[in-house]
């Protein structure tokens, strides 16, 4: 391996200051425009993308970005960054970035990948300036040390190798965001937009289903459909911290989940356990934060204790259902009345009080049934991504400073 600054092997560019570039110019379409909220951990977060006019963009043309580069953040969470994908060539960077384009033949990507080991992140960490809010700048990020393989092309097979495992977890994740919107539209059809199925097959509301406006919620549903609080419709759990001294990261006791901090994409990470639960969810309970920002949802995949941060939201029979309510909900969460006040946070109490609209148990049954099948795919899409980014992270040291190689083999033919 040879020893190197980053500054030795990368041209860098800051992105357009304000005298350049101003917010107003921002479009609803257009060109995209990475900024700090779009950079991951090596890979671009492509929503909520910011768009600029074809006549910004040549205007800024120093600052497009091509394949193989890296883009950083100038402030914010300093030790992540994006490799720049072939579907990402010709995009704009933002004021908030630092651009890194890589100067001599080591792959690219291997570089994005070396940049993603621990003790990496935690010299950008470290280097950055400022206590608040940490800041990047291209000085610090030219004297971050890199080790490079002895050929290129060994760094090559190195970052064709993580690929493989990168883009099967992309692939994964996109999957789990397809059939999460799906089953969000099943939801919406059948208890928002009431367009359940009838007797005969047909949508309800849209195939002139009777309608009854309701006073409580101050519109029309479905004739024959109740309103009635949440706690009567499922059990509410408060939950409860455990004594400090019963947590621990190696894995004794049971999980414990203290807020929105440990929530991810669908399912809680598991990083704290305990020894002496106090307050439980069962398996695929809704996980509710209860403390700002107010609102959040996760499901539990096992029996874990929660924390004061959270509620757990229980039906035996309806678990997908109480899932897509509570994501539906977070409006009521979020806002306190027509004051427009925004909760700190919200009791078990409150919880329970909370209207909502359900059919009958054939409604509901056939919603489960259409639903539940969809949630345990992503169940498992989400499962295996985890397994995946386990081994990447595992593989990644070993890789980066020689302790695992790859041998070549050639095939002998007989004459």
């Amino acid at each position: 391996m040879k020893k190197c600054k980053l500054g030795e092997i990368a041209d860098f560019k800051t992105g357009p200051f304000g005298t350049q570039f101003k917010a107003s110019e921002y479009t609803s379409s257009g060109y995209p425009v990475i900024n700090v909220k779009n950079i991951g951990i090596g890979n671009i977060i492509d929503n909520d993308i910011d768009f600029i006019s074809e006549e910004t963009r040549a205007r800024l043309s120093e600052h497009i970005i091509h394949e193989g580069d890296i883009v950083f953040a100038r402030k914010g969470s300093v030790e992540r960054h994006a490799y720049v994908r072939k579907e990402h060539d010709g995009w704009v960077q933002g004021s908030d970035c630092i651009k890194a384009r890589i100067t001599d033949d080591t792959d690219p990507r291997y570089i994005s990948y070396f940049l993603h080991l621990d003790y990496v992140k935690q010299q950008l960490l470290n280097k950055a300036v400022g206590s608040t809010m940490p800041s990047m700048n291209t000085d610090i990020l030219k004297d971050i040390s890199i080790a490079l393989p002895d050929k290129p092309e060994d760094g090559t097979t190195i970052a064709n190798f993580l690929d493989k495992i990168s883009n099967k977890i992309d692939n994964n994740q996109r999957i789990i965001s397809t059939l999460e919107s799906l089953s969000k539209t099943l939801y919406d059809y059948y208890f928002l937009q009431f367009d359940f199925p009838d007797e005969k097959g047909r949508p309800y509301k849209s195939s002139g289903g009777k309608m009854e406006y309701n006073a409580e919620l101050g519109r029309e549903i479905p004739a024959g459909w109740k309103v009635r609080p949440l706690g009567s419709f499922a059990q509410v759990t408060q939950g409860n911290s455990p004594e400090g001294n019963s947590l621990n990261e190696v894995g004794d006791g049971i999980a414990f989940y203290q807020g929105k901090t440990d929530f991810g994409f669908r399912f809680p990470n598991e990083r704290i356990y305990t020894t002496s639960p106090y307050r439980y969810a069962e398996a695929d309970d809704t996980l509710l934060s209860v403390r700002a920002p107010v609102g959040s949802v996760n499901l539990a995949t096992s029996k874990c204790c929660i924390g004061r941060g959270l509620a757990a939201i229980h039906h035996g029979e309806y678990p997908s259902l109480t899932y897509y309510m509570m994501q539906s909900l977070r409006p009521v969460f979020e806002q306190r009345g027509s004051g427009g006040t925004t909760f700190d946070s919200i009791t078990k109490d409150d919880i329970k009080d909370i209207l909502i609209c359900v059919g009958n148990d054939n409604i509901l049954n056939k919603f489960e049934s259409k639903v539940r099948p969809i949630d345990k795919k992503i169940r498992t899409l989400t499962d295996e991504n985890r397994h995946l980014t386990a081994l990447r992270d595992f593989l990644l040291p070993l890789l980066m400073n020689g302790q695992v190689g790859f041998k070549k083999y050639s095939k002998r033919h007989n004459d």
